[in-house]
């Protein structure tokens, strides 16, 4: 028998550089926009799913979220750990 014991670096999110930054939240608002339902959206949110069906712009919806949703955002990435590329550590 042997035990193996593996140690894994973990960073709060201040503590990531700017690229890992940038997929952490990148990463947060997919998972904004494909796992909130609309009738559970904020309405920052549903203010950012609206303007891009009024411009007719879908693939701009991330973009839309990130500018009327940023402290939500910032509040979420804020809760996590991370590995160092911007990916969420889930501790198994």
């Amino acid at each position: 028998m042997k035990i193996i014991t593996k140690t894994i670096e973990v960073y709060g999110f201040s503590e990531l550089g700017n690229d890992a930054k940038k997929q952490a939240i990148n990463d947060c608002i997919h998972c904004m926009l494909e796992d909130i339902e609309y009738d559970n959206m904020t309405e920052n949110m549903r203010k950012a799913i609206g303007k891009a069906e009024n411009m007719k712009t879908p693939w701009f919806a991330g973009s839309y979220v990130y500018e009327y949703c940023l402290n939500e955002i910032m509040e979420n990435v804020n809760g996590y750990s991370y590995l160092i590329d911007g990916s969420i550590y889930i501790d198994n």
